[in-house]
């Protein structure tokens, strides 16, 4: 596992500037909607466990399948293209608003060809690495 700090990465791997609201209720996803807003995000994707068989590309693409029977259910927030200024603005009103942070992740060179059960499913096992202190490495589609 490696991490490098925002303002170092280029997260300019696909044109579309957008945040991918991933296995929240109604409720939550507006509110989460609003956030963005306020932070001058206008593009996001709702998604849930039905999605889970979608490439990362796909979906920015807008082609999303539903027809995944076994999708996790882990709340998550994808960024793509999003400035570093923008997603610490998000991270920081989710937690005025008391909102427990989901797991989060900007898309990579890497990330944008796995599905997005295989990146919910790694960013589960980072949260639970940085939990125990126990090394992990990321498995690929």
């Amino acid at each position: 596992m490696t991490f490098t700090k925002m303002n170092n990465m280029d997260n300019n791997i696909h044109s579309r500037s957008c945040v991918m609201i991933i296995n929240f209720n109604k409720k939550e996803s507006a509110l989460i909607k609003n956030i963005c807003g306020f932070i001058g995000i206008r593009d996001c994707i709702f998604l849930d466990k039905t999605n889970g068989n979608s490439l990362i590309k796909d979906i920015l693409e807008g082609n999303i399948s539903s027809d995944c029977e076994d999708g996790l259910n882990s709340k998550s927030i994808v960024f793509n293209n999003v400035p570093s200024v923008k997603i610490n603005s998000f991270l920081d009103s989710l937690k005025k608003m008391r909102i427990n942070r989901p797991l989060t992740a900007i898309v990579t060179e890497t990330t944008v060809e796995w599905t997005l059960n295989n990146l919910i499913y790694n960013l589960m096992e980072e949260r639970k690495s940085l939990s125990t202190g126990k090394e992990f490495n990321h498995k690929k589609n």
